[in-house]
């Protein structure tokens, strides 16, 4: 189960590199580095994942569990989920970011094709 979501992951992160480097349209390509922060979204919670662990945090252990056993390992892991959050948010902000700057290419430009606009050539 867990390899299929290593799997996953990187045919997503694949999809959104062909999509960044083949495409022109920016939009296009904002919509593959979205794919790829997706990715790594999937790989952060597989990452996370334990069979048979319960949360981190309980009020109290579950039935058949001591807290002893709860303290050896048989919990999922906090943190990557947390860095999983923290990256969806900052995902969030860069692709806002990202589409402001495609429509403002548009609007100077009149057009979305990164052919078109000259004043990013090096």
């Amino acid at each position: 189960m867990i390899l299929g979501n290593y799997l996953a992951a990187a045919t997503v992160f694949c999809l959104g590199l062909f999509t960044v480097l083949c495409r022109r349209n920016l939009v296009k390509i904002v919509m593959g580095l979205s794919l790829m922060e997706a990715s790594t979204y999937l790989l952060l919670v597989s990452m996370a994942y334990r069979r048979g662990a319960t949360a981190p945090v309980l009020s109290s252990p579950p039935a058949g569990q001591s807290p002893e056993q709860l303290v050896h390992g048989n919990v999922a892991d906090p943190v990557l989920q947390n860095f999983c959050l923290t990256a969806i948010v900052i995902g969030v902000a860069l692709t806002a970011v990202f589409l402001t700057i495609a429509v403002r290419v548009a609007q100077h430009y009149r057009s979305v094709d990164s052919r078109d606009v000259k004043a990013l050539k090096g």
